[in-house]
C-alpha cells in the first residue's frame, strides 16, 4: 500500500514577535506524527508537553516542522487552555497544544464494519512515536449508527498475510488488538473511562497471588485522533478482554483449563434464565460467545453448561453449600455493587465476560462496554430512574439463599466502599476532575467543533451529578436495610 502525504505549509502567526535574534530561543524539531492539520475545520493540533519547555534561560519556543517551516511563540504564552489564531496557506486556523497522545490513521480504502482494511497508524506522545500497520474496521452495534465511529484495530507485522504483532502504549498492556472508542453516545465523553477506572480500583483477580500481572478488567487512556487528515475528536484507546489480559491458564494436552466467554443475550444463560443443550461445533451457545479456548474450530461448552445448570436447577441446600466453589463470591459482591452504583442497565445479560482461571476454580465476571451508565442508556438517552435494583438469576438466588453470609458481606462491602472508592468525595471529585481537564485543555471546544451539540456541557454534567446524588441516597438506604 502506498500513502501520499503532503506536508508543505508555513505558519505566519497573527501575533508578531520582533527581533527574534535577540531572544533566548529553544528550538524544537517536530515530526510529522506529532501534529495534525484539519483543513475542513481549520484546526492544527500539536502534541507538546509544556513542562518540557520550562527553562529559566529561555523565553521563546521555535517549533521547527519538517521541510524547514517554523512556528514561534513566547513560552509564557503557551497554554493548553488557549487556541492560537494563525494563518496557514492564506486562511485563518486555530492552533492548539495538547498533552494527550495524537493518533493519525491513513487508509486509501473505505473502512467498513467488516472486514478490516489496511491502514498506516502513528502514535505520538511526549517525544515517543510509534509507527505501525494496522487492520481497521468499525466496531459496535448501536454505535454503528452514530456519526462519530469507534474502531477495532489489529496491528500487523505482515499485512499481506495479516500476521499480527503486539504494540504497547505507555502503561497499558502489550497486545495486537485495540479499540478506539469514539464515546459519541456519552455526551461528556467520560462515563466509560471513569467507570472502567473505578472497577479496576475496587476489584482484583482472586488468583492475583498466582498471576501478579492479571487484571480484573480493561484499562484505557484518552487520545486525540486524525483520520485521513481529518480531526475526529477524542477517543479512548482501550484494551480488549482476552485470555492474556486476565492471565488465564492455557489449553494444554487436550485439557480445558482457563476459560473465557462473552455474554451477548438476555434471553438465555448469561442472565440465568434458561439452560439449553450445547454442541461444541458452534462458537455460540445460549447467549454466550466463546473467546477461549476455541481449538481447531471447536468450542468447549461443557463446564459452562454444567455451571449454569447448577445455578438454575440445583436444590437450595446444594446451591448454598457449593456455589462458593462454582463462582467467586467476592467478585459477585463487587460486580453487583458496581453495576448498581452506576446503574449499568445492559451489563447483567450482555456486555460482560464470564471467565475461569484454571480447572476446578470458580468463575468470575469481567465488565465490558460501560457506556450506558450514570443516568443514560446505550444510545445516550437520559433515563432518570434511581430507585431500583438491577439483578439477574444468579444474584437473585445469592440474595435469597444467602450462602456464606452473602447478604451481610454485601452490606459490609458497600459500607466499606462508601468510605473510600464510592465516597462522595471520590466519586464526585473524580468526575469533576475529568470534566475540568476537558474544559481547561480545550478538548470540549475541539470536540464541539467537529461534533456539535445543542445541549451544553454544563447541562449534561448537572444532570449526571444530580442523578448520582439521588442514586447514592437510594442505595445507602437499600443496603442499610438489607
Amino acid at each position: 500500500m502506498k500513502f501520499k502525504v503532503n506536508i508543505l505549509f508555513l505558519f505566519i502567526p497573527l501575533f508578531c514577535f520582533c527581533e527574534l535574534q535577540s531572544q533566548n530561543i529553544m528550538n524544537v524539531n517536530l515530526q510529522n506524527e506529532e501534529f495534525g492539520i484539519d483543513k475542513k475545520h481549520k484546526i492544527i493540533l500539536l502534541n507538546h508537553k509544556i513542562s518540557n519547555t520550562s527553562r529559566s534561560d529561555t523565553n521563546l519556543l521555535n517549533i521547527i516542522f519538517e521541510k524547514g517551516f517554523e512556528f514561534s511563540i513566547e513560552l509564557k504564552k503557551i497554554s493548553y487552555a488557549k487556541g492560537f489564531n494563525v494563518n496557514y496557506q492564506g486562511e485563518d486556523y486555530t492552533l492548539y497544544f495538547t498533552a494527550l497522545p495524537i493518533i493519525k490513521i491513513l487508509s486509501d480504502k473505505s473502512v467498513k464494519d467488516d472486514p478490516k482494511v489496511q491502514s498506516l497508524f502513528t502514535y505520538a506522545d511526549n517525544d515517543s512515536i510509534i509507527k505501525a500497520t494496522a487492520g481497521i474496521e468499525y466496531r459496535g452495534n448501536i454505535s454503528l449508527q452514530f456519526p462519530k465511529k469507534s474502531y477495532d484495530l489489529e496491528f500487523w507485522e505482515n499485512p499481506e498475510e495479516e500476521i499480527s504483532t503486539d504494540v504497547k502504549f505507555d502503561n497499558l498492556r502489550e497486545d495486537d488488538d485495540w479499540i478506539l472508542d469514539g464515546m459519541y453516545n456519552e455526551p461528556l465523553r467520560l462515563r466509560s473511562f471513569f467507570c472502567n477506572k473505578l472497577w479496576l480500583s475496587i476489584h482484583q483477580p482472586h488468583y492475583l497471588d498466582k498471576e501478579p500481572g492479571a487484571k480484573s478488567g480493561i484499562d484505557l487512556k484518552y487520545t486525540e485522533v486524525f483520520f485521513n487528515s481529518r480531526y475526529i475528536g477524542i477517543h479512548a484507546l482501550t484494551e480488549q478482554v482476552d485470555r492474556k489480559l486476565l492471565k488465564l491458564k492455557k489449553y494444554k494436552k487436550r485439557k480445558v483449563r482457563g476459560e473465557l466467554f462473552k455474554a451477548s443475550s438476555y434471553k438465555g444463560a448469561p442472565s440465568y434464565k434458561k439452560v439449553t443443550k450445547y454442541k461444541n461445533i458452534f462458537p455460540h451457545w445460549a447467549g454466550y460467545e466463546i473467546e477461549y479456548p476455541f481449538i481447531n474450530y471447536k468450542a468447549q461448552w461443557k463446564n459452562l453448561y454444567r455451571y449454569t445448570k447448577f445455578v438454575l436447577k440445583s436444590k437450595d441446600s446444594v446451591f448454598k453449600k457449593k456455589v462458593v466453589r462454582r463462582f467467586d463470591l467476592d467478585n459477585a459482591i463487587d460486580y453487583f455493587l458496581f453495576i448498581n452504583l452506576v446503574r449499568a442497565t445492559d451489563n447483567l445479560g450482555k456486555n460482560f465476560y464470564v471467565a475461569r482461571y484454571d480447572k476446578n476454580m470458580p468463575y468470575f465476571n469481567v465488565p465490558w462496554d460501560l457506556d450506558g451508565v450514570l443516568g443514560v442508556i446505550q444510545d445516550g438517552k437520559r433515563i432518570s430512574t434511581t430507585d431500583d435494583i438491577l439483578s439477574n438469576g444468579l444474584f437473585d438466588r445469592l440474595l435469597k439463599l444467602n450462602p456464606e453470609n452473602y447478604r451481610n458481606r454485601l452490606k459490609k462491602r458497600w459500607e466499606s466502599l462508601r468510605k473510600k472508592e464510592f465516597s462522595d468525595s471520590s466519586l464526585f471529585g473524580g468526575l469533576k476532575t475529568n470534566l475540568d481537564y476537558f474544559k481547561s485543555n480545550k478538548i470540549y471546544e475541539r470536540e464541539r467543533i467537529v461534533w456539535p451539540s445543542e445541549v451544553s456541557i454544563l447541562d449534561h454534567y448537572r444532570y449526571m451529578e444530580s442523578w448520582l446524588e439521588d442514586r447514592l441516597v437510594f442505595l445507602d438506604s437499600y443496603f442499610e436495610k438489607l
